[in-house]
């Protein structure tokens, strides 16, 4: 049976409440403290980066991403979207016609030359970051030395001493309504995705270096097309065949 205490309470009763009491203020701390881990941001894993983990942090540049980007730009606006297009376009350019096997022989030509651009400028690439547009302009002066005035462009050949060709200014205009440079340049990043569609290039080209490859490319395709229709010529060919082709990224002004 209870006892009363001194305020005229039963010594049980207080008890009782004493224990809820202690309940009470349990299930609250645990309550709070459940709402603070709900809120608290992650910490990041070993290795991964913090910056992905907040939610307005910038991505990092990725150059098949910034390549495609400007196709479909580029589409919207002026491009020569056809294969037959663009080939009429070649044709009108170096006034000779092309054999069909010149296509993928003209695209694995470029995308082999882009690789080994880019295995020479990306030992000019600080550590852990993009290779920067001095770097490929270093490479390019090296191995492809050229001359622009005027608003031409003059490639020179292995001994230096003559120019290969020489584009004026409404031929870089005419091509420069394709986007061809843009599509060999997403290509060629295209060959190195992973099964998950993720680009395995490292380090990536940033963004200024792209442009110098789009103007590049821009000028020495067409100056690898007329070097072939020379070939062509030579070989008393009335067409460019892909063994021209060849031949004209052998002789085009390039120095190993």
């Amino acid at each position: 049976m209870s006892q009363p205490n001194s305020e005229g309470g039963s010594v049980g009763a207080g008890k009782a409440g004493g224990a809820r009491f202690q309940v009470a203020v349990l299930v609250g701390s645990f309550a709070v403290a459940v709402g603070l881990v709900a809120t608290a941001k992650p910490a990041a894993a070993p290795g991964e980066n913090a910056s992905a983990l907040q939610p307005n942090a910038p991505k990092p540049f990725d150059m098949l991403a910034f390549a495609q980007e400007r196709i479909s730009t580029q589409e919207d606006k002026k491009d020569v979207r056809c294969w037959s297009s663009f080939n009429k376009l070649q044709m009108f350019l170096t006034q000779c016609e092309f054999t069909e096997d010149v296509k993928a022989v003209r695209v694995e030509e470029h995308l082999r030359l882009l690789q080994s651009i880019w295995q020479e400028a990306q030992q000019r690439a600080p550590a852990g970051g993009y290779i920067p547009a001095e770097a490929v302009e270093a490479v390019l002066n090296r191995r492809f030395p050229q001359v622009s005035r005027d608003d031409t462009v003059q490639f020179g050949l292995k001994s230096g001493g003559s120019a290969l060709s020489r584009l004026t200014g409404d031929d870089l205009r005419d091509y420069g309504d394709t986007i061809e440079p843009w599509r060999l340049i997403q290509a060629w990043a295209m060959r190195s995705l992973d099964p998950k569609g993720k680009l395995g290039i490292t380090p990536q080209f940033d963004e200024k270096a792209l442009h110098v490859l789009y103007r590049f490319l821009r000028a020495y395709d067409l100056v690898v097309l007329q070097a072939a229709r020379d070939i062509a010529h030579e070989k008393r060919l009335s067409v460019i065949d892909a063994t021209s082709i060849s031949a004209a990224f052998r002789s085009g002004g390039v120095r190993p």
